[in-house]
């Protein structure tokens, strides 16, 4: 069996030592620096390997962040409240005194650099969630999927889906991040991976529905919308440039009628149970057009240029059960419409329910964590900026200098095909 979520690169980011020197008048300041030094060190390594443990890595994200807090805005007590808007939160003054410096998923020979706390925090929470989407994958790969595992990946990526979100709101932070096209900060970009996100959590949801036996007619609702959300993805990225964006766009594509097919399938299963066979006719027949579409896709996806891992979804049982669960619909329809109803085959295309009201999929909101304890109005003070070199407080530019990739661990992909009857690993 072959992986079925395509995954782009992790983001790569340049060693940042917290040396502020003279700027730090305490012990406590200089062990903020330095345990920020040490956390963000080891949480960029945790990202490398998607089948680290949840709780472990999302502890480590939230710890450095928490710690980080100070750097963002001014701490005015111990309990001060980062995402209260009424609270008054200014800067904080310590934003432009560390140059950071990020790399982008779609870009592997672009990195960008400014002095800027938010850059370094916007980036972290992109990571997270990139890790997220992978772990979900590393979840759905088992051997063996548990309905446990497949609540944790829905949820891995639901959370995923709100930390892209929470990005893009607060992107407009930093100045001229929106200007390198193709970037992680480019709006298209941002848009796409928070659908991406978005339609494979509704991916579980519909493969649950299948496996449950859930009413034909939610089912195909389930399936249009989820075809929908990948097709917005797709389209968010029309003018950026194939030789880095045509892979991701080729999977967006393959799901897209893929799901349009399945969303066929159960709308002809759902008429003919209504006697209704020359419009089950002609449903199942556009989703053996749909499903013969997305196989080309699939063919495309395969000799695609652009970073990410490359998969073969259409070895998949899941992609695999699809055609025949459409011819047999479409042979049980027009026999039972050439013996018994003789009704016409439309020729317009049946339309889709694409106003499903429930079962469908919802992003987790992401809420920054409140300041670690070390943080108090005393141990901010000490933080002397009189002390600190000029700060530069330019906008984000391309650097002059590349980083490497990261060397992410392989994720595990079973080589098993699913027991249950839809075929699906998440269901």
């Amino acid at each position: 069996m072959s992986h079925w979520f395509h995954r782009n690169p992790i983001k790569p980011t340049e060693f940042v030592k917290f040396d502020l020197k003279g700027v730090l008048t305490t012990d406590t300041c200089s062990k903020i620096c330095g345990e920020l030094r040490l956390r963000r060190d080891k949480l960029v390594s945790q990202f490398k390997n998607a089948s680290n443990d949840l709780e472990e890595v999302t502890k480590e994200f939230n710890e450095y962040l928490r710690l980080f807090a100070g750097f963002l805005i001014e701490i005015q007590s111990s309990m001060v409240e980062l995402e209260n808007k009424d609270a008054g939160n200014k800067n904080s003054k310590l934003i432009p005194l560390i140059r950071f410096k990020w790399g982008n998923s779609m870009l592997p020979q672009a990195a960008t650099e400014v002095s800027d706390t938010w850059f370094e925090a916007l980036s972290m929470i992109q990571c997270m969630a990139m890790w997220l989407t992978k772990h979900a994958a590393s979840m759905a790969g088992k051997d063996e999927v548990r309905e446990s595992d497949a609540k944790e990946c829905l949820q891995c990526l639901r959370q995923a889906g709100g930390m892209f979100q929470y990005v893009k709101d607060e992107s407009s932070r930093l100045s001229g991040a929106n200007e390198v096209e193709g970037s992680d900060f480019d709006p298209k970009v941002m848009e796409t991976y928070i659908l991406t996100a978005t339609a494979e959590a509704q991916e579980v949801i519909v493969a649950r529905a299948i496996e449950m036996k859930h009413d034909d007619g939610l089912i195909s609702s389930l399936a249009a919308v989820t075809a929908s959300i990948f097709s917005k993805a797709d389209q968010c990225l029309n003018n950026l440039p194939d030789e880095s964006f045509a892979r991701w766009r080729r999977y967006l594509q393959l799901k897209h009628h893929f799901y349009l097919a399945y969303a066929f399938a159960f709308l002809g299963q759902k008429q003919l149970s209504e006697d209704k066979c020359g419009e089950a006719v002609r449903a199942c027949k556009q989703g053996i057009a749909e499903y013969g579409v997305a196989k080309e896709m699939a063919a495309m996806y395969a000799t695609a240029t652009g970073p990410g891992t490359r998969i073969k979804p259409e070895q998949h049982l899941f992609f695999r059960r699809i055609e025949p669960l459409l011819n047999r619909h479409l042979e049980k329809a027009e026999r039972e419409n050439g013996f018994i109803y003789h009704q016409k085959v439309p020729d317009e295309i049946p339309q889709l329910d694409v106003e499903a009201t429930y079962g469908l999929a919802k992003l987790d909101s992401f809420t920054y964590p409140p300041p670690a304890e070390s943080w108090n109005t005393a141990v901010y003070s000490a933080f002397d900026l009189s002390k600190a070199n000029m700060p530069d407080f330019s906008k984000i530019k391309k650097s002059k200098s590349k980083l490497d990739p990261v060397h992410e661990e392989k994720i595990y992909q079973t080589e098993k095909d699913p027991s249950n009857s839809s075929g699906c690993v998440i269901a």
